[in-house]
This record gives structure tokens, sequence and C-alpha cells, in this order.
């Protein structure tokens, strides 16, 4: 089958420069910084009745940076813990999506492993948005505060992100020194931003990662929500007089960018058919990742489930964490 974007050997080379702007870091470490001010103010409640007796799980909610109430499921191996012998992973979704059912996570619970899926803010869970934006945007949440990297929609996402690791960090059970973060599609580009950011997960399973190379995803898009991007355009810069400004603050949260700063032994799963999420976006980010790293590569597969690909983040977990 053709591929949808470059050819497979120009793909495997394909490194574009990094988009990172002078105070990059300084502007996370800052943010980072603001954020460890503000409780976590953690809550998390057993859940009785379900019929899964093999876990436990619990009904989660922290503040975010900006005191927004997130969701998420922890779901624990049932059974008597030993302080820090638990491994842990972090699962973030995909756009639009939310946390899921806990039944979803039962296979890393069947691995003795302990798991936290979380909301995204003002997507498809309980998790509002928690906040204004100072300009007009389009339908979805690629341009909320689109104009300015202090004030877009993802840096408290962002920060979201690493909050759900300092909650795990926090349960008794949790061997924090045994961390992995993994999500597919938007969840993948925030499990690049969760290693890139935070040195505390280990191992880092982002697929066909969205949220990378912003420029040419833009370019290359064929559908998902780059479009909102080249909509915004539409709308309100039919010109594209601000078109540096946007992809200045786009820089910011480019998992390309982050991918540079991730040290966590990474699995990265890029199909070749996907017009979500290019797969020259997707290898952008891996041929940038600063660690140990290591790619499945789906040639027949686009933006879609990848049941097989999920066996093998199992057998890596197995293997490293």
């Amino acid at each position: 089958m053709p591929n949808v974007d470059m050819p497979l050997s120009q793909l495997r080379d394909y490194k574009p420069e990094l988009t990172v702007e002078s105070d990059f870091d300084t502007f996370w470490e800052e943010a980072k910084g603001r954020a460890k001010s503000v409780p976590l103010n953690a809550k998390a409640t057993l859940v009785e009745d379900h019929p899964l007796k093999s876990i436990h799980i619990y009904d989660v909610i922290y503040d975010g940076a900006d005191g927004t109430p997130v969701h998420g499921w922890y779901v624990v191996p049932a059974g008597e813990h030993k302080a820090g012998s638990l491994p842990v992973i972090v699962k973030y979704h995909g756009y639009n999506g939310n946390r899921g059912n806990p039944h979803e996570l039962l296979h890393w619970a069947s691995m003795g492993i302990a798991v936290l899926a979380i909301n995204t803010r003002g997507q498809g869970g309980l998790t509002p948005v928690g906040a204004s934006f100072p300009q007009g945007s389009i339908s979805g949440w690629m341009t909320l505060g689109i104009l300015d990297p202090n004030l877009y929609y993802y840096k408290q996402v962002y920060l979201d992100c690493i909050r759900a690791i300092d909650f795990v960090c926090s349960q008794q059970e949790v061997d924090a020194s045994r961390i992995a973060v993994y999500g597919g599609s938007q969840g993948g580009g925030l499990a690049l931003a969760a290693a890139g950011l935070d040195d505390r997960p280990k191992l880092a399973m982002p697929y066909y990662p969205f949220l990378c190379h912003f420029r040419r995803a833009v370019e290359q898009h064929n559908g998902g929500p780059y479009v909102e991007i080249k909509n915004w355009f539409r709308r309100f810069d039919p010109e594209h007089l601000q078109e540096e400004q946007v992809y200045r603050t786009l820089s910011y949260f480019d998992g390309m960018n982050m991918a540079s700063r991730v040290k966590a032994k990474t699995l990265m799963a890029i199909t070749l058919q996907d017009v979500v999420c290019p797969p020259s976006t997707c290898f952008a980010a891996y041929n940038h990742l600063a660690g140990e790293k290591e790619l499945k590569l789906y040639p027949d597969y686009g933006h879609e489930a990848l049941p097989f690909h999920e066996e093998a983040m199992m057998r890596f977990v197995a293997s490293n964490l």
C-alpha cells in the first residue's frame, strides 16, 4: 500500500530542525515551579460496587496547577502491598476521549502494575476546562489561547500530566523509580510531554503521537484536529500576518521539541497510513528522542486501534520496568 506521506527511506532520516525558543526551558521550569506551590489536594475513593475482584479501583480527583479538579481512575492489583513494591503506569487518552473504563486497565493490573488514567481537561470526561481565553477560537481545543504560550490551552494540560505523576508518587505502594507513561494520538503527545518535562518516568510509550512538528502537521493535514489551526487562520488571520506568533506559541508544546529532552527509554509506534498524525511528524519526534529508543512500524495501518501493539507494550514493560 502506498504511503500517505514521504517514502519510508526519507522518513527514517527525517530530522527537521527543532523549533525550541531560547527561553523554552526557562518557560517550563517557571511553570513547573509555580505548579509545585499549589497543593495537589488528591482524593482517591474506593469503588465498591464493581464485579472485578482481582483489582481495587479508585475514583481519583486532584487539583491541576490552576486549581481545576482533574479526574481519573487509579487501579491497583487486589491484596496487600508493601510500601514501594509496585511499578506504575500513567495513561493519557486521545483527543476528545476520556479516562475510559477501569476494565480497560486490567491487563496492566494483571501484570502486577498499578495504573492511573486521567481525563484531559474539557474533553470527553468529568474534568472541566478551568480557564478562560483572551481571543476567539475555532471549535475544539487547538486554538484556545494560541497567540500566547502562557495562555495556551495545552499549558495547563501538560501540567496536569506532570501532576498525575505527582499523584502516583504519593501512593505508598508505588515504587517511584519504576514509572512509565503512555498513550496514543493526543495521549502519545502527552506522554512525550510528560517524559520531556519530568525525569521521573523511566519508560515512555507513545504511539502515533499527536502534537508533533506542528507546522508540517498543519501543512500535511488530511483530517483530524490540526485542521482547527488552518481554520483559525481562515477565520481570524486570512493573510497569515500572525503566523509566526502562532507557531512560536506552538513551539513550546511541540512533541518534537519535547522528544529532544526525553531521557526515558522509549517505545514508539508509527503507522504509515495515518492521515490524522502524518508519519513525518511522528518520525520528527522519534528521530529527536534523546534517550534509548525502539520503533515499531506498521506500514498498512492508519490512525486506528492496534491491539497487537498493546501486547508489544506489555512485553516492553515486562522487560524494562
